[in-house]
């Protein structure tokens, strides 16, 4: 850090954060819970209140987070924010395993690959699909682990695959029954696989990342079929995918 932080603008925001979390309040109420005098807290909120980022009832002499503070969050994009915690864990696979990784969240509906350690995997495959490529539901080790673990609704809503990827299964799409095999097979299991169904020479493996029950992200694993086989990936790459998942959730506060 070049400069030192600036003492009134911390302050600031620590008395927003209090309200945020306990409003609407009284100014003995954030008083109490920042520990800042009442009457730096009085300056304080009257300063927010003056910009809009707070609001204040003369009547009940409470005060709130205004309308100009909810506004912050529209430029929030937990998808980025989970991608960032898991960068570093998805490196270590890297490094560990050899083999490319993925982080893909699901977007618009769509899957989308929004980081990768395929360039410095140490091992290569046939793909190379980048950060923003698409992968299909229906036979993508990933794409499975989607639709096992996200919640009901929006699982209904992907099965009417009303926007489907290029390369899902025409044959899945069209037995509903043996799809909803696979998922729950998956979903028992715990991850979801494929061998040869995305593309002929890989084989893959996706674990769900839960932050707080909500399905956040998937990571994934792909690795050649002719060095790996499906006992090996299972055995010794998936344990360490579900540890990685987990310690993505932890990082996040899940």
């Amino acid at each position: 850090m070049v400069y030192k932080p600036v003492t009134a603008a911390l302050r600031v925001l620590e008395v927003l954060e209090a309200l945020n979390a306990i409003g609407p309040a009284g100014l003995t109420a954030i008083h109490k819970r920042t520990g800042i005098s009442k009457a730096t807290t009085l300056r304080m909120l009257e300063t927010l209140c003056s910009a809009g980022f707070a609001s204040y009832d003369a009547q009940r002499r409470e005060y709130a987070v205004g309308l100009r503070s909810l506004a912050l969050s529209s430029g929030y994009d937990a998808d980025d924010e989970i991608v960032m915690l898991a960068q570093p864990t998805v490196a270590r696979l890297r490094a560990e395993l050899g083999w490319p990784s993925d982080i893909v969240v699901c977007r618009d509906d769509r899957l989308v690959i929004a980081d990768t350690n395929a360039r410095d995997a140490t091992f290569a495959v046939v793909r190379h699909r980048g950060p923003g490529s698409q992968i299909p539901f229906t036979i993508s080790a990933t794409g499975r682990a989607w639709l096992a673990f996200c919640d009901e609704e929006a699982r209904q809503r992907l099965l009417r695959f009303e926007r489907p990827h290029s390369e899902e299964s025409e044959s899945l799409m069209k037995d509903p029954e043996r799809l909803a095999t696979i998922v729950e097979t998956t979903r028992r299991r715990g991850y979801g696989l494929q061998s040869g169904e995305f593309f002929s020479s890989e084989a893959g493996a996706g674990v769900p990342v839960f932050v707080h029950g909500v399905l956040r992200c998937c990571l994934n694993i792909v690795v050649a079929r002719n060095a790996v086989s499906m006992e090996q990936l299972e055995e010794r790459y998936v344990p360490r995918l579900l540890e990685a998942a987990r310690e993505i959730a932890q990082k996040a506060g899940g």
